[in-house]
């Protein structure tokens, strides 16, 4: 591995477009691209014909992508033709990310949140939240349009930062999806127990072959397999299932924000900051509920199966957050306004609202639902992951087993269930969850590269040197107090010298020439740079 060797964006689009097969031709063809421009035409790309322009500075990285991809054409060949075609429809990557979007934010988190951080301003925290997460989404929506390949945060940080930053980023991106869909399993084989317990009365004696104890969750075992042997029984089957128990769940989630409204007890609003939470409350409620938002980044996984990639991803990806932050901020204001704050579940609140306004009908209902729809989360994860693998076993940064989608599916689907069955999460949660905002942070970096000149690496050390600096900052005000407030200008300063010393250039050094018009994320570098702030001072919080 080279750690800092970064992937032609020409390499993309080739790939993403024509095949493998048409980078490792001849010595004549590379040379035509270095010279000149390549045509690629509709009947290539399915799509608008462009063309490519090519930086002198990018012949080094040119000619080692062009040495590994012609020593391993027979590898890239076979992997070339286990990728799906393109298939996916907006509606169809909607449905993904909303599926793998929704889940515990809807059915823990509002409880938990309105109960123990902010109590009727749990909205509040949806708010705030939800903002932060339109904001990201717009870097992943414009990376995801001009990079419209299989792999999310690790294609666009291999393009922007190397193979190092990428191989990494797919391990936080694996965090993310194989581990988070474990846990997911997990949980909803405590939940099928609990449902079982309390709302069909079911025996202790078979309790007991469900919960044996040790650790060990049977019913996570269950559900892992089933969704893996769905995904290995065809792309089709899997697609329509997930279309199908997404919007089941969203329907769910309506009718139970519905039936919040029509309980409504404006009495239960007030106060709607409590005294003892206050705007802290709040604040401390958005990190929480801002995993929540976490799934839908799920939608550039499978990037390179989109119909007009250039179009549907950007729509795709800000869809699904408008959707989701719609539904999350309706149902926070329906639960607390259906059961005062100290009194709801923190576990179970909709279920347990429902009950004590004495709809038992509604309360068994809604947790029956939950009970059926939590696990298409944990089929997008097992959709997902084979195509990361994928991406790296194209590369050559795995072996080229994991080229085969369906040999990908087999390998995660046998850890998610090991995991699953055997691993408690409760003290890896914090873990998983700053894997997941490094991903984030190291997107936002990757959009910063990719639209400003850097002279001499100075973009990319001024971009570590900011992300060190934020965290230290953050470090320093939870264990040192009003000593960490010193180092706050430090890191403004280094977003103005990076404005001030890296101008705007072509995304990726690269002309592109297009039918097709980009989504655009406003105001960089500041809004990419504010982003990686946070979440870099979310992973010092989850960390510390």
């Amino acid at each position: 591995m080279r750690p800092w060797l970064k992937k032609p964006l020409w390499v993309v689009l080739q790939e993403d477009c024509g095949g493998l097969q048409k980078i490792t031709t001849s010595e004549v063809e590379l040379g035509q691209r270095r010279t000149g421009t390549q045509q690629v035409s509709d009947a290539d790309c399915g799509e608008g014909s462009f063309s490519l322009e090519y930086s002198e500075d990018d012949q080094q990285d040119e000619d080692e992508h062009h040495h590994r991809n012609h020593s391993q054409q027979t590898q890239s060949q076979n992997i070339q033709d286990s990728i799906p075609s393109r298939h996916l429809s907006l509606f169809d990557l909607v449905s993904i990310g909303v599926g793998g979007t929704i889940g515990s934010g809807i059915f823990v988190l509002n409880g938990l949140i309105a109960h123990s951080y902010a109590g009727p301003a749990a909205f509040c925290s949806w708010v705030v939240s939800g903002i932060a997460a339109l904001l990201s989404g717009c870097c992943y929506a414009e990376l995801s349009g001009r990079i419209p390949s299989t792999g999310s945060t690790y294609a666009y940080s291999y393009v922007a930062l190397g193979e190092l930053p990428a191989f990494i980023t797919a391990f936080m991106l694996s965090l993310e999806f194989l581990l988070s869909g474990s846990a997911v399993a997990r949980s909803w084989g405590d939940k099928v127990c609990d449902w079982l317990r309390v709302e069909l009365s079911v025996s202790e004696e078979f309790l007991s072959i469900l919960q044996p104890g040790y650790g060990i969750n049977p019913m996570a075992c269950l559900v892992s397999i089933v969704t893996t042997l769905l995904v290995l029984w065809g792309v089709k089957e899997s697609k329509l299932v997930t279309d199908f128990f997404t919007w089941i769940k969203v329907f769910l989630v309506i009718f139970m924000t519905v039936g919040g409204f029509i309980l409504f007890n404006p009495a239960n609003m007030t106060p709607l900051v409590p005294p003892e939470f206050g705007v802290t409350g709040i604040l401390r409620g958005s990190i929480s509920s801002f995993f929540g938002y976490l799934g839908f980044d799920a939608v550039c996984c499978v990037a390179g199966e989109a119909i007009s990639p250039e179009r549907n991803l950007p729509l795709s990806i800000m869809i699904t957050l408008m959707i989701v932050t719609f539904l999350y901020i309706a149902a926070a204001i329906s639960l607390v306004g259906m059961q005062y704050y100290t009194e709801i579940s923190s576990e179970s609140g909709f279920p347990e609202a429902f009950k004590s306004n004495g709809v038992e009908w509604a309360a068994q209902l809604t947790a029956a639902g939950e009970v059926a729809t939590l696990p298409v989360v944990v089929l997008i994860s097992i959709i997902i992951q084979p195509r990361l693998q994928l991406a790296m076993a194209n590369d050559g940064l795995i072996p080229k087993w994991f080229g085969e989608i369906k040999n990908g599916a087999i390998f995660a689907g046998v850890l998610m269930t090991l995991f699953a069955t055997f691993v408690p999460f409760s003290y890896l949660d914090d873990f998983v969850s700053a894997g997941i905002l490094v991903a984030f942070t190291i997107t936002n970096c990757s959009l910063v590269v990719m639209r400003l000149e850097s002279l001499n690496h100075s973009l990319e050390k001024l971009l570590a040197l900011f992300n060190a600096c934020s965290f230290l900052t953050c470090m320093i005000l939870s264990h040192a107090g009003h000593i960490g407030w010193i180092l706050i200008p430090l890191p403004i300063f280094l977003a103005c010298k990076i404005s001030w010393t890296c101008p705007p250039t072509r995304f990726g050094n690269t002309q592109v020439y297009t039918h097709e018009k980009y989504f655009t994320t406003p105001l960089v570098p500041y809004l990419p740079v504010s982003i990686t702030r946070d979440n870099v001072i979310s992973v010092g919080v989850q960390i510390s």
